[in-house]
């Protein structure tokens, strides 16, 4: 068996760089944690990368043998590639399943549409209902197998867009409030915004634990250096800390909050 009867492009036999433009084609990769049924707003998203349409998106998902296949029952889901992956010129759309795409403003059509890309122009590609996965968008008219990556590849790759991270050290301000700061790795797309997933914020000085807040973050700034590589945090609402002193996230027990940072297209 040859490296392109895996999905791996080739030339002379060896493996070159990276056809797929699309992210997380394959959905493996789902920081978000969304199960069941995922029931998604316009605009709002899902597994990474993808989101919902303008009539919002409600789907389910299985996976067997390492394939994950979304089962779309209404509104439509959207990848936003960003330019800077684009060159100029045709591209195809492939994947398995019985929804239909289409690339940009075109039409929807079944597996195999093809269209055209701006080197630099964030470009939409865009299903429909029905049952799709194994999603490619690469140069050219013709749809080749599926390229498969690690699964630390492509989360490094979904991780520019979106991230879920603690903190390292913090400080006390005064008795309720806290700053800290957290590195980005890999560095993000631009300034990140920042939330948190559910649940309450637990810090302690490592010793005991026990301080919390149900409060929601705010996003001082981004570096100073504006590089998309750490942002600094304060939050309120908390009581018994002493000023000056270092805590450290996550209680002891329990599920703590933890932050989001979402610099998505």
């Amino acid at each position: 068996m040859s490296l392109g009867d895996l999905g791996i492009s080739t030339i002379n036999g060896g493996a070159i760089g990276v056809k797929n433009a699309i992210i997380n084609g394959n959905f493996c990769i789902n920081q978000r944690a969304v199960s069941g049924t995922v029931t998604l707003a316009a605009g709002v998203y899902g597994h990474d990368r993808w989101k919902a349409g303008a009539s919002g998106c409600t789907y389910t998902f299985a996976t067997t043998n390492n394939v994950t296949t979304l089962t779309i029952s209404a509104g439509s889901l959207i990848q936003v590639i960003e330019g800077l992956n684009l060159y100029s010129g045709t591209y195809t759309l492939s994947w398995t399943g019985t929804a239909q795409g289409k690339i940009g403003a075109g039409s929807y059509a079944g597996s195999g549409v093809t269209g055209a890309a701006v080197g630099g122009t964030n470009l939409n590609i865009e299903f429909n209902t029905g049952t799709v996965s194994l999603v490619q968008f690469e140069p050219g008219s013709v749809a080749t197998p599926f390229e498969r990556r690690l699964y630390g590849d492509e989360l490094l790759l979904c991780q520019r867009y979106f991230q879920v991270l603690k903190s390292s050290m913090t400080v006390a301000i005064n008795s309720t409030d806290i700053i800290g700061c957290i590195a980005l790795s890999p560095q993000m797309r631009a300034s990140p915004t920042l939330g948190k997933t559910s649940g309450s914020f637990n810090f302690g000085d490592g010793i005991a634990f026990g301080a919390t807040s149900s409060s929601t973050p705010s996003l001082r700034a981004a570096d100073s250096e504006s590089r998309q590589i750490a942002v600094s945090f304060q939050l309120s609402g908390f009581s018994g800390f002493t000023s000056r002193n270092n805590y450290l996230q996550e209680a002891a027990s329990g599920s703590p909050a933890l932050f989001t940072l979402s610099a998505e297209l």
